[in-house]
């Protein structure tokens, strides 16, 4: 069987703030990502005239192409970006930067002000749905299940030991 090298590059349609997106996710990522190109919009395109068509960036090393695409679609919940974070102080840096303007969801979730779905993740969560027996993971998922707004990484350790 031959083997397909690809890169898989999410493209993400706004109305008209795809390089604004880019900006405010680089910003909310410290820095650490960078606007690769813009391609201006053809004077025959249905694209606005003022606004790049698409704005390709990398965001701490993954390529997103943000394409201005109008009104048409939007942002669901049927498709989030989750990003692993190690600690409680990174967790709560990226998650004010991304929320700001936007909104606290279950399970760990945030809407960005741009309508895009979010999971930031520690990496302690995945190494406690490692650790312990059935019971412990049940309320783990528990845990999970019932925050509304981003992770408290001391409260689901706790869950795990059967403790709150």
């Amino acid at each position: 069987m031959t083997q397909i090298s690809a890169h898989i590059v999410p493209n993400l349609w706004f109305d008209r703030q795809a390089e604004e997106a880019a900006e405010h996710y680089i910003a909310a990522f410290g820095g650490n990502g960078r606007i690769i190109t813009t391609i201006a919009a053809h004077p025959a395109s249905p694209s606005p005239q003022d606004v790049p068509v698409v704005v390709e960036f990398e965001l701490a090393g993954q390529r997103i192409v943000g394409i201005n695409g109008g009104p048409q679609f939007t942002f669901t919940e049927a498709v989030s970006l989750e990003v692993r974070v190690s600690g409680q102080d990174e967790l709560d840096r990226l998650w004010a930067a991304l929320v700001e303007g936007g909104s606290e969801q279950p399970c760990g979730w945030l809407k960005d002000k741009y309508g895009l779905s979010w999971q930031v993740t520690p990496t302690e969560y995945y190494d406690l749905l490692a650790e312990g027996d059935a019971a412990a993971q049940d309320r783990l998922m528990n845990a999970v299940l019932t925050t509304v707004g981003k992770f408290d990484i001391a409260a689901l350790q706790a869950a795990v030991r059967g403790e709150g």
